[in-house]
């Protein structure tokens, strides 16, 4: 949406946007018109094929807007990295470096409908 250098800068400028439309009526209505021009008049530059609406609820009408992804739509799969996978693995936060098959704590523990506890395997 906006360069890199701007960037950082949009959450501040968004706070200070929704701040003085609330307080100034000529603003709101000037910013839903065209907010490419504010945000230009606020020194944040953003490229042309990209499309800003601004959208006033009300009453009756929320608006719950999701961050964009990097991802397309189309994509039916989305690959993890192998420190993503990592980091999201059974477990993979934990400081218990061994299995031990049960609650017990014994190596090797096989539960059955036949012994429910465990009893080594």
């Amino acid at each position: 949406m906006a360069t890199d250098s701007n960037s950082g800068r949009m959450g501040e400028i968004e706070a200070q946007l929704m701040s003085q439309a609330m307080q100034d009526v000529a603003f709101r209505d000037r910013l839903i018109a065209d907010p490419k021009a504010v945000l230009a008049e606020q020194g944040l530059t953003i490229s042309g094929d990209v499309q800003i609406q601004v959208l006033q609820e009300t009453p009756n009408q929320y608006y719950l807007v999701l961050p964009a992804v990097e991802y397309s739509a189309t994509d039916s799969t989305i690959a993890l990295s192998d420190a993503e996978l990592e980091a999201v693995a059974g477990g993979g936060a934990s400081q218990v470096t061994s299995w031990t098959g049960c609650a017990t704590g014994q190596s090797g523990c096989i539960v059955s409908k036949y012994a429910p506890e465990c009893s080594p395997g």
